[in-house]
């Protein structure tokens, strides 16, 4: 996520950070973790229907008239996803905005094309946002999405798509990576062994009935006028999978111990992760498939 002012700068926002994760060192280590699970997985930073839509990559000209491509990143953590952007497309210039800067590196630190600044998701961009970027990118803002119900879920992406669409020049993409945790599953490394994990599996009913508005974010981007949308699926690689889940596991941790804190609630998740720590030693761990939603501003839109 992210606060109201487009203000460029390497320290935190003033404004009130509702984030209900750390943003301490671990955090931030675990983001930079999470990042390149994330791209072991799909096996790109930009989908490649996005990056074909760009300028060839080379130094623009003296004589140049046109701009370079801008690519924004709206909730952009620690900043991993711009950087790995970055060197691979040098002449572009990017942008990361959230509500915090705190686990960015200092600017002096990043490559010269990444310009970070504050922004809250949920706020009007600011008048020199509008229509400024080839390309927007968010992942990973279930949490501040999911509401009590699936229909809370569907009015809070529609008003997510529709304030990220205000980004995009006309014909400009949206890309959006996000987790299918509705099509959670156990994995078992010996699955005829069937090892106890009744943990994981209460935690698994569970999260099983969250995140339905995924499935439909097609339809939400379709809804606020956006052309050619698509959902692209990644499943879990076995690989990947232990990886994946201590990762989860440390988000966990750190929700219990950050914005659950001295509560029953945090106590018993806290309780959950050790208890599902303890059963994927037997070869037993949470999975959770992968999203990309793709779509397009139509060229003739106005703001």
């Amino acid at each position: 996520m992210a606060t109201s002012a487009s203000k460029y700068s390497d320290q935190p926002s003033p404004k009130q950070d509702t984030y209900a994760l750390g943003r301490d060192f671990r955090s931030a280590s675990r983001l930079g973790h999470q990042h390149y699970l994330w791209h072991e997985t799909l096996g790109f930073h930009l989908h490649p229907l996005i990056a074909n839509t760009l300028p060839p990559v080379e130094p623009p000209r003296s004589d140049e008239k046109s701009p370079p491509p801008r690519i924004a990143d709206i909730a952009c953590g620690s900043a991993s996803w711009l950087r790995s952007v970055a060197l691979s497309l040098p002449h572009t210039q990017l942008n990361g905005h959230d509500i915090s800067l705190a686990q960015c590196p200092p600017h002096q630190w990043l490559p010269v094309n990444i310009t970070l600044g504050d922004w809250d998701l949920f706020s009007s961009p600011t008048e020199d946002m509008l229509e400024r970027f080839d390309v927007v990118h968010t992942r990973l803002i279930f949490t501040i999405v999911e509401g009590q119900t699936e229909d809370e879920g569907l009015a809070t992406a529609r008003r997510v798509v529709s304030g990220l669409l205000k980004l995009l020049k006309p014909g400009g993409w949206l890309q959006w990576d996000e987790l299918d945790v509705a099509r959670s599953f156990l994995l078992r490394a010996d699955p005829a062994a069937e090892a106890p994990a009744p943990t994981m599996e209460r935690f698994l009913s569970v999260l099983k009935q969250k995140g339905k508005w995924v499935e439909r974010l097609v339809e939400v981007m379709e809804e606020t006028g956006m052309q050619e949308a698509r959902l692209w699926r990644y499943e879990e690689r076995k690989d990947l999978a232990k990886q994946f889940f201590e990762n989860n596991l440390m988000k966990d941790e750190e929700m219990a111990n950050g914005a659950l804190r001295g509560t029953e609630e945090g106590r018993r998740l806290g309780d959950t992760v050790e208890k599902m720590w303890d059963e994927s030693r037997e070869g037993v761990v949470v999975c959770t498939p992968k999203v990309v939603v793709t779509a397009t501003k139509p060229k003739g839109a106005m703001r």
